[in-house]
């Protein structure tokens, strides 16, 4: 019976170091908005696109964001301390729901915001390329 409650353990942490190093690709993604927002500040012409393209590369900086933030959040969040911070976190922002959540729902979330981060940049560059056509 230990043997595989260990099993069990060994996985969550893999699963645990595992998502640490997707989350910690944020800076990997940053520099793809870097493109775009030096063509927004340098280069782009005035008018409809440089707008949204400036509001594209503030979404996904936002969005960047986020992703540190849960990369960060999940290095010290574990089974054992999830309920002291789910109370933190709902200390901090002030969303009841933060602390109901189980540690696997929390892991959920974070790769959901690295999926939406990772969509905004390839919105962004696509409505890039085509300002530049």
């Amino acid at each position: 019976m230990e043997n595989k409650r260990d099993s069990v353990t060994c996985d969550d942490d893999l699963a645990s170091h595992l998502l640490q190093h997707t989350l910690s690709s944020w800076r990997f993604l940053l520099l793809f908005v870097l493109p775009p927002l030096m063509w927004v500040v340098f280069v782009g012409q005035a008018g409809i696109f440089r707008a949204v393209i400036a509001l594209l590369c503030g979404f996904a900086f936002f969005g960047c964001w986020r992703v540190w933030l849960d990369a960060h959040y999940l290095a010290v969040i574990n089974q054992e301390n999830n309920e002291q911070a789910g109370v933190a976190l709902f200390f901090i922002w002030r969303r009841e729901r933060l602390q109901r959540l189980t540690l696997s729902e929390r892991r959920q979330g974070a790769l959901k915001q690295f999926r939406r981060a990772m969509g905004l940049i390839a919105l962004l560059w696509v409505v890039w390329l085509i300002a530049l056509l």
